[in-house]
């Protein structure tokens, strides 16, 4: 069997460009594939494969050497299914910073620095003349809006934007009220602990011998959060226990105001983030950054560039 994974606690964009590329390998011969996930889906994805009346996917723990890969969404190692190193890796599909794993053979790899894999995907059927399905179309549209934000996010390039309007021709949605009914889906904490939260969009990486992580929610009603510090940060320092980590932080993002609020758990990671953010004050531990929304173009590079300073 080929697995095709996205990476662990996977957001919308990992799991339907898993569900369309398997789709897409299938009719074109390859038979032996099977789109899987790490881990329960969030809220906003849980929607998304409701509104498409789509399966959820096979849930798998682990990989061994018998099995082969294909990674979407992600090329580190600490992000994908366990057992990834001795597995075989056969193809990549990736819209983040190149990653710490090696392969015996040459592989297909494909990485541009757009908002989403979505549209990765959406741009090798554009170049092939492989027309998606209107329900492929959609769930593309869903990943490049949820990883985007409905294209403000600072990850938004030109190329989203095209793709988009490109799959809209076989989706035929009203882009703003799906954005609208995601972001909703995604803001609803109800029945959910801190724990859960901070656990939801979580990714761990490793620059200069330290392992840190970097938790996200993204959100139309920050208030619900307000009030709630005590839990957030006991919730951080058992992750951070649980997973031995040297750096945690929390970011809560306002989808609406394009904001965040950082959570810096102890001294260090308050450190850390001054030198990061000059000028921006902290209290209470929490950091408010204006005008970040993205982990991975505004925060992490920041938080990497000072760890190695």
């Amino acid at each position: 069997m080929i697995y095709i994974v996205g990476h662990k606690n996977p957001d919308t964009d990992s799991i339907v460009s898993c569900l369309v590329w398997q789709n897409y390998k299938r009719k074109i011969g390859l038979k032996n594939v099977l789109a899987v996930r790490i881990g329960e889906l969030n809220r906003e994805t849980e929607f998304v494969l409701r509104f498409f009346r789509v399966k959820n996917l096979k849930e798998i723990k682990k990989v061994n050497k018998k099995d082969s890969l294909i990674l979407l969404d992600h090329n580190l190692y600490q992000q994908a299914v366990e057992g990834a190193k001795e597995a075989e890796i056969i193809e990549v599909l990736d819209h983040h910073y190149l990653g710490d794993f090696q392969t015996e053979k040459p592989i297909y790899y494909r990485s541009e620095p757009v908002g989403s894999t979505s549209t990765i995907i959406a741009e090798i059927f554009k170049e092939r003349k492989f027309k998606p399905s209107r329900k492929e179309a959609g769930l593309l549209l869903a990943g490049i809006i949820s990883d985007t934000l409905n294209f403000t996010s600072p990850t938004t390039t030109e190329i989203d934007k095209k793709i988009a309007k490109w799959l809209n021709k076989f989706a035929k949605l009203n882009i703003k009220k799906l954005a609208e009914k995601m972001f909703s889906a995604k803001s609803d904490i109800s029945g959910l602990s801190f724990k859960e939260i901070v656990s939801k969009d979580y990714k761990e990486f490793n620059f200069k011998n330290k392992k840190l992580a970097i938790a996200v929610w993204e959100t139309v009603k920050t208030d619900s959060f307000f009030g709630k510090e005590k839990e957030i940060f006991s919730a951080l320092k058992k992750l951070k226990e649980k997973n031995h980590l040297d750096l945690i932080f929390f970011a809560l993002v306002d989808i609406l105001k394009k904001n965040a609020y950082l959570y810096c758990l102890t001294e260090k990671e308050k450190e850390i983030a001054k030198k990061a953010f000059l000028g921006k004050e902290i209290k209470n531990n929490i950091l408010f950054l204006e005008g970040i929304v993205s982990r991975k173009k505004q925060m992490l590079p920041k938080i990497a560039a000072n760890l190695e300073r």
